[in-house]
């Protein structure tokens, strides 16, 4: 690949004549950057090609880039305090302003941790996968996989409140990664709506791990918070934190995105609280969902729930959300936590709605397989996949597409951002959106075809 003529806006298309021949983006757009950060198509570890500026905070810049290796996109993140440090723009070099250098040593290791906490869940398929860390310049990056989707902050914001319905499976998923962290005796203390990231209409990601901190170590804890979404404990850095407090930020977020709105502050809570019962908003919602919600949101840490299992049980009675049967990967098959062994198998007949996909040419051509409705099958050379490729096949992407089929038995693909594409009958499709199939329709990739079959449409 000529890395020269990709175009850094979305590492997809060609420049041609200045313009993308993917995003349509100009030369111009897609090497504007801001003040302070790494020029566009500077080369880090010898591996990353950096594109566009994803996210420029105050401790740290998010870049797209280009892993030459694995030859897909990824996320790289940097360590850019930008308060107590400088960079020399020639070299990339950041060095700590004068007096900082002691408080930059101390970010550096915080920022190590965050990653190892990543990398150490790097198979739970509901957290961010981490790829590598990285010294350079005088501070820390790490690479992380490249999520297609939305925040949830950005939906509520674009889409107005969630129902229940849609809520129900995002949160199932949110109280199984608490329960993992939990497990290991960390707690994450910066759950919100943008911390939590719409990967497909039944999956989320929880993201941003740079406040995880371990809860049982006997040692105080930092008051690093986000308001509204934080509890009272988490204002003072003696504050008893714990599984709980994690338990108090989720609630808040759910309140947030069913009803639309947020309560107030915990702070101006314990003074006088006015925060308005979710059934206000929510008069449909069953009662003991607007429990669990309020018992969730409790001032006091003893009053709420203990553990992301107590809460499940109240939220989902008579439901075991962490069986194999729940606790499953988009694609329909369950997992087990911190393990890789996932089943990918073909599906037996059912009754009902459903389609099978018959494989006309390629490696797995003659075979059938069959996605029932609420399930999903991913395709790709990650061993993650639900059908998995080789290594070496031509044309496929480690996660190259994704079929649904909803509740109703309509059926959805969308391509995972392959570095190929993926055709729905002779047309590529835009990666990242999804796209309802029709009987008949065929599905390219590579040197592979599939025609959908079935009764479901």
């Amino acid at each position: 690949m000529d890395l020269q003529s990709l175009c850094t806006s979305c590492l997809l298309g060609i420049l041609k004549n200045g313009v993308c021949t993917y995003c349509h983006k100009s030369i111009q757009e897609a090497s504007s950057r801001p003040a302070g950060v790494l020029p566009d198509r500077y080369m880090l570890a010898s591996r990353y090609y950096l594109g566009r500026v994803i996210g420029n905070g105050g401790f740290g810049i998010t870049y797209l880039a280009w892993d030459c290796l694995e030859k897909r996109r990824v996320i790289v993140k940097e360590l850019f305090p930008r308060q107590d440090v400088q960079r020399t723009q020639a070299s990339g070099d950041i060095t700590p302003v004068k007096g900082q250098e002691e408080y930059f040593e101390k970010l550096k290791q915080r920022f190590k941790e965050e990653a190892l906490v990543l990398y150490n869940f790097r198979h739970e398929p509901s957290i961010m996968n981490v790829y590598q860390l990285m010294e350079e310049n005088n501070t820390v990056y790490y690479s992380m996989e490249y999520l297609t989707g939305v925040d949830l902050k950005t939906y509520i914001n674009q889409n107005g409140r969630l129902s229940w319905s849609m809520m129900s499976g995002y949160v199932k998923r949110l109280l199984y990664i608490l329960r993992i962290l939990h497990s290991q005796g960390l707690i994450h203390r910066d759950i919100s709506p943008d911390n939590i990231f719409l990967t497909s209409v039944t999956d989320a990601k929880l993201i941003d791990f740079g406040s995880v901190r371990c809860f049982n170590n006997g040692q105080g804890l930092t008051t690093i918070l986000k308001q509204v979404y934080a509890p009272v404990e988490q204002y003072f850095s003696n504050g008893n934190q714990g599984p709980w407090t994690d338990i108090y930020s989720l609630s808040v977020t759910i309140y947030h995105a069913l009803s639309g709105q947020r309560p107030p502050k915990a702070p101006d809570r314990m003074k006088r609280d006015e925060t308005i019962p979710i059934e206000k908003y929510c008069p449909d919602l069953p009662e003991h969902v607007t429990d669990a919600i309020m018992k969730g949101m409790a001032l006091r840490d003893s009053e709420r729930f203990q553990s992301a299992q107590a809460m499940a049980e109240k939220m989902f009675p008579g439901e075991d959300v962490f069986s194999s049967d729940q606790c499953r990967r988009t694609d329909g098959n369950p997992y087990r936590a911190g393990s890789k062994q996932y089943r990918a198998v073909r599906q037996p007949e059912q009754a009902g709605a459903g389609f099978w996909l018959q494989c006309a040419y390629g490696r797995y051509q003659g075979q059938r397989f069959f996605v029932s409705p609420n399930t999903s099958i991913t395709f790709g050379r990650d061993s993650q996949c639900t059908i998995i490729y080789p290594a070496d096949t031509p044309g496929i992407s480690r996660r190259h597409f994704c079929l649904w089929c909803d509740q109703h038995g309509k059926l959805f693909i969308q391509d995972e951002n392959s570095t190929y594409g993926t055709m729905v009958s002779g047309r590529r499709i835009e990666p990242g959106k999804w796209y309802q199939l029709k009987r008949g329709n065929t599905i390219s990739f590579g040197n592979e075809n599939y025609r959908i079959e079935g009764d479901g449409l």
